[in-house]
């Protein structure tokens, strides 16, 4: 009777484990293709919460307003908790833009010299970099191809808008 008690407790630990291993398993899938960060995206964004969701909705709104659709967003964060968004413009994979959002505004301009190199315009012969920052962020915009520069005005106009919403330490 002991033995049994023992083979029961034993059969039922066996299978906690292997229940907790799977969806240990399956949690970390989640985490590695992105599925848990865009479900907990969407979830701030539909619960109004989410600072940078309200920041990144607004650029959009005021593109949109000037008929560019910012499409396949990407979104990388460095170790040092520096956010960058990248979207192309109305599809073209010619027109860029990425807002930088970095915890201070000596991180934006170490970062950004990094990046892109010193100045407000950099150009090579393949494409043009404008860089507009203001305190911890920095929107820019990068063409190439026939249409170079392109969307420079309405990124001009767009950019202050934005970057003057995004608050102190928006990364933390």
């Amino acid at each position: 009777m002991n033995r049994f008690i023992m083979l029961l407790f034993a059969i039922s630990l066996l299978f906690g484990i292997m229940g907790c291993t799977r969806n240990t398993a399956r949690e970390e899938m989640r985490r590695y293709n992105m599925q848990a960060y865009q479900e907990g995206n969407q979830k701030a964004r539909s619960d109004g919460r989410g600072l940078n969701g309200q920041i990144l909705e607004t650029m959009q709104g005021l593109f949109k307003e000037m008929n560019i659709l910012l499409t396949n967003e990407t979104y990388v964060k460095d170790p040092a908790g520096n956010l960058s968004y990248q979207y192309l413009m109305n599809n073209d994979s010619n027109q860029l833009i990425t807002l930088h959002i970095f915890a201070d505004e000596q991180a934006r301009v170490n970062g950004m010299n990094k990046m892109y190199g010193i100045g407000v315009l950099s150009e090579t012969d393949k494409m043009d970099n404008m860089i507009i920052a203001y305190k911890g962020a920095a929107l820019v915009y990068t063409s190439a191809g026939v249409k170079r520069n392109q969307y420079s005005e309405q990124v001009k106009q767009v950019a202050l808008k934005v970057l003057k919403h995004i608050p102190r330490n928006p990364t933390r």
